[in-house]
């Protein structure tokens, strides 16, 4: 909503040095607690494809591997 961007980012912040102040409003710490979750999910697709094609270590398993895409099962 409306609410959503009375934000101006989604920086966490450091009051003091040391550690983060999360002090702060409880919507901006909403909001910031989804940009972690993507963060870190977004970390882990790049260590897989690290993984995979620098170090050439195999990948995960894949039922679909062999399959066109309207073929695969959905629903």
């Amino acid at each position: 909503g409306p609410e959503g961007i009375l934000y101006d980012g989604y920086s966490v912040r450091d009051a003091d040095g040391d550690g983060a102040d999360w002090r702060g409003p409880i919507q901006q710490r909403f909001l910031r607690s989804r940009a972690n979750t993507i963060e870190g999910g977004t970390s882990e697709v790049m260590r897989n494809i690290l993984a995979e094609r620098v170090l050439g270590l195999p990948g995960d398993l894949r039922a679909d591997a062999g399959m066109a895409w309207k073929e695969i099962p959905r629903g």
